[in-house]
């Protein structure tokens, strides 16, 4: 059975949701939720937070002229590929240091990276078929890159669905091939 909510408010681009309806609940953080315009159209809302026990604020992918409070927002269960979709190459800004190590110090939470793991799970949503992982932290040697890298692929066989991820590191002098 489908999660839908109600618009509620638009201020701009941010769209406030309630899943009050029995049977309903919030949609994870980063959840794509689909509204369909009378015009046809389905426009994207990206979950950013949680507002209480029932509702979500959002950020809208595209313009919000034609929603209004009131109209329904099915939850799709999985966060928005957009312009990675179906990808040849997909280049990630990787945290240069392991996930669990990351959230536990938190120290780089503001630099705006990523991790090779949110690459990975990102790029297989999106059905993008090459990832290259690269970083700019000098301080890290290669045992530690290297390391980043295997975790990355390993994690990729772990959770491979019905198209194979290939991961790679950039390094100077990196060619691809169209």
């Amino acid at each position: 059975m489908a999660n839908v909510g109600k618009i509620k408010q638009i201020i701009g681009p941010v769209v406030d949701v309630s899943f009050e309806a029995e049977g309903s609940v919030l949609p994870l953080i980063m959840n794509a939720l689909e509204v369909k315009r009378d015009d046809g159209q389905t426009i994207i809302l990206e979950v950013q937070q949680h507002l209480g026990e029932d509702g979500v604020r959002t950020v809208a992918m595209d313009s919000t002229d034609g929603l209004r409070r009131g109209m329904s927002a099915v939850d799709t269960g999985a966060p928005h590929a957009g312009d990675l979709e179906a990808a040849d190459l997909v280049g990630s800004l990787s945290r240069s240091v392991p996930d669990a190590l990351a959230d536990a110090i938190s120290v780089k939470a503001d630099w705006g990276h990523s991790s090779n793991i949110v690459g990975v799970e990102l790029c297989q949503m999106a059905r993008a078929k090459h990832l290259v992982l690269f970083h700019h932290e000098p301080a890290n040697d290669d045992a530690t890159l290297e390391g980043l890298l295997k975790e990355a692929r390993r994690f990729e066989e772990l959770t491979r669905g019905e198209q194979a991820l290939k991961v790679s590191a950039a390094y100077d002098g990196l060619e691809l091939e169209p």
